[in-house]
């Protein structure tokens, strides 16, 4: 009987080996990777279309270093990644260094310029790329004689719409290469643990996990990963599985030598809502929150229905642990960990995706720094590997025990595939509609997300856009009133939001309401004293209001002029122009004092002013008239 087992599986191996030769087979590497090339085209090919958006301009677009193209790669490597655009490290904990994806950027401009096609383009095949290294990763390693379920997990991966903004978002190339790379990593390290290659393949290894963090910071939990992937997935004992990351652990010390030297890691406290979501959370409040985030991402991962840019403040809501939300998401994560330290020792798959999904979210889920957002989509891309491998498995499972031959059971399984495939591909590629540019984005995120303060300010601020291009007065008039209507309901939900009072500003202005736009600008210019934006627009007010008073003065309505030049000067009380011609109009009224008063300010401001002297001359010259 033990005979005729053994020659039973050599038949099978001998079949599965034929299997593979053929190229059209579905277990053929070559034929699976083709497939998964052909279905990246067919689900995202809509994006070459597009143009930029949201932080695409902060990377990109006026990015200074980036338009330097060749010339601009050292300021690139040495410069917080958002220097280039802003002047300063950005305003969240430990700034942002990411330098590798921004370079890739610098040489597309030496080489194409702005041309967006190009860069999207590159975004589409390096997600091929990477789903083509995921599926080599999973047969060699994970997986090795599952060849159908590997090319389900990739395949399921590559379709899955919460991809979208990583793929369809220009500047979400960091967590393309960063995936690219640590998969690379991982790959090259396995097969030296397994000895498919020598020991100095580990400096290609640890290399490429070094360019996975200069691409972004997720690497750094491949300090927890690398060792427990070697663990499960080769036969090395504990002490050569050490021996084995030291050169990844130097990479990673490496990278952080550079990082802290650069742009070192700091917890400042960041005190705009809006860039640190759980400012005006209690302390349970924020840990409850963060642990119900953790569900919403499962929950994406399941139902992908609706997606949007924005999750931030209050889109969702501070939470409390009595919430039936928190508790769940509680009972179903520690109920996963628990299951996956309980199997570790028999090293069940199971447990190594629980283990590297948990560490995968650990680092963007705000537990130890603030990230800037609650949640973000892009935010699963590395850890819906581990999601979408536990899915296969526990499906096959459930396969395995269906009394069906192997024949129905593939044919059952590629049906399902193709149900799946087929909501998937709608919600992808109307998705990526979605980002062809920032004002769809935001006019159209907002119904997605109501009731956050930033997606309704966007949505104003985009309409303003549309007005500034439009010729249509009616449809000039719907773009205002638009404008007004999403920021004054972002105010209902932050009031203190100073983007918020920008745009209020500009559709104002443009309505010739003033008043109310200098109201706006006001309240902004009091939550960020002297931003210079601020101060200029409301010079701009100002400028208006005296050139009404101006005029009026021409026409010798003093009353009228003496009014507007006020309004002025309450606005920008220092130009020299505004206080000399409120002088000239109370001057023109006989209103000497008054007039001696705003001549002796202009001359404050500028003690050569030869108007002011002469106005003031002639003020003091008919008050000595009159007293004589």
């Amino acid at each position: 009987m033990k005979q005729k087992k053994t020659d039973t599986m050599f038949q099978i191996d001998e079949l599965l080996i034929e299997e593979k030769k053929n190229f059209f087979s579905p277990v053929n590497f070559t034929f699976q990777s083709l497939v998964i090339l052909i279905v990246t085209f067919i689900f995202y090919a809509n994006t070459l279309w597009n143009g930029t958006a949201l932080d695409d301009g902060l990377v990109w677009v006026d990015n200074a270093f980036v338009k330097k193209g060749f010339n601009g790669i050292g300021d690139i490597l040495f410069n917080d990644s958002f220097f280039g655009s802003l002047g300063h490290s950005y305003n969240l904990a430990g700034g942002r260094w990411r330098p590798l994806s921004l370079v890739t950027f610098a040489i597309e401009h030496q080489l194409w310029g702005e041309t967006w096609w190009i860069s999207h383009l590159i975004n589409l095949l390096l997600y091929a790329f990477t789903g083509i290294l995921l599926l080599k990763f999973l047969r060699s390693h994970i997986l090795k004689e599952k060849t159908f379920a590997a090319f389900s997990v990739v395949f399921l991966f590559i379709i899955h719409p919460v991809h979208t903004e990583a793929i369809a978002n220009i500047k979400s190339r960091d967590e393309i290469l960063s995936l690219l790379f640590l998969i690379l990593a991982l790959q090259f390290s396995l097969d030296v643990a397994n000895g498919k290659r020598k020991k100095p393949t580990l400096l290609i290894s640890s290399l490429f996990l070094f360019l996975a963090l200069l691409s972004k910071e997720n690497g750094l939990m491949f300090l927890f990963i690398l060792p427990l992937t070697l663990y499960f997935f080769s036969n090395l004992s504990l002490k050569n599985i050490f021996i084995q990351s030291l050169p990844a652990f130097a990479a990673i010390a490496i990278y952080i030598f550079l990082r802290t030297s650069i742009v070192p890691f700091t917890n400042q406290k960041v005190t705009e809502l809006m860039d640190n979501p759980y400012l005006l959370a209690t302390t349970d409040q924020r840990f409850a929150t963060i642990i119900y985030v953790l569900l919403y991402y499962l929950r994406l991962l399941f139902y992908p229905h609706p997606l949007t840019y924005d999750y931030s403040f209050n889109q969702i809501p501070y939470k409390n642990f009595s919430d039936l939300s928190v508790v769940s998401s509680l009972i179903i994560h520690v109920s996963l960990i628990v299951y996956a330290l309980a199997t570790f020792r028999k090293k069940n798959i199971l447990a190594w995706c629980i283990f590297f999904y948990i560490a995968s979210i650990f680092i963007v889920s705000n537990f130890v720094l603030n990230i800037g957002a609650p949640l973000a989509e892009r935010f699963l891309y590395q850890p819906s590997i581990a999601f979408f491998l536990f899915f296969v498995l526990i499906i096959e499972k459930v396969f395995s025990g269906i009394s069906v031959s192997e024949f129905s059971r593939k044919n059952i399984a590629l049906t399902s595939l193709v149900l799946i495939a087929i909501p998937c591909g709608y919600k992808t590629i109307t998705r990526n509609e979605v980002w062809r540019a920032g004002p769809i984005l935001g006019i159209t995120d907002v119904n997605a997300s109501p009731n956050s303060a930033r997606a309704n300010t966007y949505a104003g601020a985009n309409y303003i856009s549309f007005y500034d291009t439009c010729k249509n007065e009616q449809q000039k008039k719907y773009f205002l009133q638009k404008t007004l209507d999403y920021c004054n309901k972002s105010l209902t939900i932050y009031p203190d939001f100073f983007q918020t009072y920008m745009y209020l500003g500009f559709a104002y202005s443009r309505s010739d309401s003033l008043d109310k736009a200098v109201a706006a600008w006001k309240r902004g210019q009091q939550l960020k004293p002297g931003d210079d934006y601020v101060n200029k627009n409301l010079k701009i007010i100002s400028d208006k209001y005296f050139d009404i008073g101006l005029n009026a003065g021409g026409r010798k309505s003093y009353d009228t002029s003496i009014y507007f030049m006020k309004k002025a000067l309450s606005i920008s009380p220092n130009v020299v122009d505004y206080n000399y011609n409120l002088g000239g109009a109370y001057f023109m009224k006989n209103n000497l004092d008054s007039a001696e008063k705003y001549f002796n300010d202009a001359l404050k401001l500028n003690p050569n002013h030869q108007q002011s002297r002469d106005g003031l001359s002639a003020v003091l010259s008919q008050k000595k008239n009159k007293n004589e």
